[in-house]
């Protein structure tokens, strides 16, 4: 009986947790949508922001523009800025992205780490890379102030000539199975970024900006980086969420087959019992009976 007991007592236990990645399950589910709702919005305004601004880059031959962030440097390193997640329990998540950053870093010794995620700040310390700059609890709850407060470090370490280059490395989205780590450059924005815009603007005569190009320029990019900034956190959300819906739908289907294993042994172990029982009582009626 104190075998039943044990099984009995290891059962709930899978039960309970089952229970418990059963409910991450949907709580990921519903993290998922509403990050990739939020990335919908946000990409019609990144849109419209990246169509103004190819249509004043390609008159730069006729309005004069020369601004810095949209010409490489030969001053200051390259940045990476590697996004991750505050929680764990999403698989290989998070080491993904840790991997493929240090590999980078490793590619370029004049570079500096801005590291997003407490997942990710303490795993790169546990491979001997210290982070420059680092933020926690973004994507717990990414929000466009967030977006803005990294963008304004972004923009003044390049107004400064302390960067050249800054690149995001984080987990793209396309579908809730499919996650993958890359690479895309920030800044500086080079004409070639915006072939994928169509712009509609058509003007009879070519427009003035006032004060100037590049001061209207100027204005428009620290909007741009934060629109940039908060469309990776969303997508990092979602591909967080759904690695995490994988990681507890496999946990859960563990527990499931763990249960259906474990009655099995309970009910196993609870016939061997009453089997017993029978033959001691049929010991005892035969030996009475011969008495």
């Amino acid at each position: 009986m104190s075998n039943i007991s044990e099984l009995k007592s290891r059962l709930e236990a899978i039960k309970q947790t089952r229970q418990i990645t059963g409910a991450m399950y949907l709580l990921s589910t519903s993290r998922m949508k509403k990050s990739i709702q939020n990335a919908d919005f946000n990409i019609t305004y990144l849109y419209k922001l990246r169509e103004t601004m190819k249509d004043i880059i390609e008159k730069t031959k006729y309005n004069g523009l020369y601004n810095r962030f949209i010409e490489k440097q030969g001053e200051g390193v390259t940045l990476y800025i590697a996004i991750t997640s505050d929680k764990g329990l999403c698989g290989s998540y998070n080491s993904d992205i840790v991997n493929k950053t240090v590999n980078l870093l490793k590619e370029r010794e004049d570079s500096i780490l801005l590291s997003i995620g407490s997942q990710g700040n303490q795993m790169f310390k546990n491979r001997g890379v210290t982070p420059d700059y680092n933020w926690s609890d973004v994507l717990s709850h990414p929000t466009l102030n967030m977006a803005n407060e990294i963008a304004a470090t972004l923009i003044s370490l390049f107004r400064k000539h302390e960067v050249n280059e800054a690149y995001v490395v984080f987990t793209e989205y396309k579908n809730s199975s499919v996650q993958t780590p890359v690479c895309q450059r920030i800044l500086p924005v080079l004409r070639r970024d915006f072939d994928d815009i169509k712009s509609d603007y058509k003007y009879t005569s070519f427009p003035i900006y006032e004060p100037s190009v590049d001061e209207v320029f100027d204005l428009m990019i620290p909007q741009y980086v934060a629109g940039f900034m908060y469309d990776v956190f969303m997508q990092s959300a979602a591909s967080e969420n759904s690695a995490r819906m994988r990681a507890m739908q496999n946990a859960t289907d563990n527990a499931d087959e763990m249960i259906q294993n474990l009655s099995a042994k309970i009910n196993a172990e609870r016939q061997l019992a009453i089997t017993n029982e029978i033959l001691e009582i049929s010991a005892a009626t035969d030996i009475s009976g011969a008495v």
